[in-house]
């Protein structure tokens, strides 16, 4: 078969170029420390790449997302511990005002303080998170939660919770509302309450409750009134005699499983309601106690109600201090998530990258030498080629 030298020419020329071609993709794999430059070097793991890459991007996402919920409970755990610190001073003013050494004026400076407690307290409703949104407001993050208006300081917000993704399975709240948090608190000793009856004219009040028969409290409205300053009735809703019993001041009455005790020297027709615990806010309880702390106790009914407050105040604050103690623990408990969650994504997100520079990078070694022998080929062809084209009759004329 006849070859024309023009297409000889051709022929060796193309075979140098390809072979530069070749040349300069291993240079750039060496370069790049990849192996897949295009799809078109391997379809098959560009396309298991682009997978990979498209987790370890959603991983990535999930990692800020981790990080925006860390910081965001984190300074909610501060606001509780803050909280919690000014309810402890609340209590230690309450314990020095409830000295009988005290007098009206003297507890009045102490509700003076009460007064600016209970703003700081507020004030540690309404904070922002780092973005600038209300910590407590719920789902409604531009409003301000914690308002004073005539009837006492109102929630604003919603009772929303707002969840963030942190893993593909796993979401996390970002925090609770102000209405969990400060609002939503069981009155009494969360299980029952005990109230002075607003006619009362003897010197009895109210000492601490406690449940001795969870069981046996089957809830309900029920008055206990005075017959005389040594025995009582204890009525139901209906007004109808369920107990009755002698007293003595500062004796325990048990009943339905529930244990009081009424100190002083309560007088005839003097009664006592007991009734299910409800709930009732942090600032409604700490007003009430500052209104206690101004109320005159210098007879004995008036000291009787004084007590009483005080009696009911110590419990309202015990009850804000657990509860606050509880949200605490929820915060401790998703923070403690975070970081499970967080190390167990770390342990994902390298597997993955370490999957994709299987498929992608390259073998150091096999791309220098092949780069050296297509180097040794391309000059081959180049020597081929300058002697071919040599082989001319014009040569040699």
């Amino acid at each position: 078969m006849r070859m024309s030298t023009l297409g000889s020419h051709y022929s060796l020329l193309n075979q140098m170029l390809r072979q530069q071609s070749d040349m300069a993709k291993a240079q750039m794999q060496i370069s790049t420390q990849r192996r897949v430059l295009t799809p078109a070097d391997d379809p098959i793991a560009a396309g298991r790449i682009l997978s990979l890459e498209n987790q370890i991007s959603a991983y990535a996402q999930y990692e800020r997302n981790t990080n925006a919920v860390q910081t965001r409970l984190s300074i909610e755990e501060q606001a509780l511990a803050d909280a919690g610190t000014v309810l402890r001073r609340v209590r230690d003013l309450t314990l020095q005002a409830n000295s009988g050494a005290l007098d009206d004026v003297s507890r009045g400076a102490i509700a003076t303080e009460i007064d600016e407690r209970i703003r700081e307290l507020q004030a540690i409703g309404n904070r922002r998170d780092a973005a600038g949104e209300f910590l407590f407001a719920g789902h409604s993050t531009g409003t301000q939660p914690f308002v004073r208006t005539a009837a006492g300081i109102a929630y604003a917000g919603d009772q929303g919770v707002r969840e963030v993704q942190v893993s593909p399975t796993q979401a996390v709240g970002t925090g609770h509302n102000g209405f969990d948090v400060f609002m939503d608190i069981a009155a009494g000793n969360g299980t029952f309450t005990v109230a002075t009856g607003a006619l009362n004219v003897g010197g009895g009040w109210i000492a601490p409750l406690s449940v001795v028969a969870p069981a046996a409290w089957t809830g309900g409205s029920y008055t206990l009134r005075f017959i005389d300053a040594g025995s009582y009735e204890i009525l139901d809703a209906s007004s109808a005699q369920v107990a009755t019993g002698n007293h003595a001041s500062g004796d325990a009455i048990d009943f339905n499983g529930v244990r009081f005790s009424i100190n002083g020297a309560p007088a005839a027709g003097d009664t006592f309601t007991i009734a299910d615990a409800g709930r009732q806010d942090l600032f409604t309880s700490l007003d009430a106690l500052a209104a206690t702390l101004r109320l005159p106790a210098g007879t004995e009914q008036q000291r009787a109600h004084f007590n009483t407050g005080i009696t009911t105040s110590l419990g309202a604050i015990d009850a804000g201090l657990d509860h606050l103690l509880n949200i605490r623990a929820q915060v401790g408990a998703r923070l403690n998530v975070i970081d499970n969650v967080t190390a167990a994504r770390d342990g994902l997100e390298l597997e993955l990258q370490s999957a994709v520079s299987t498929l992608r990078d390259i073998d150091p070694v096999e791309a220098i030498s092949r780069l050296v022998m297509q180097q040794s080929a391309l000059t081959a062809a180049q020597k081929s080629f300058a002697q071919f084209s040599q082989l001319s009759l014009f040569d040699y004329l």
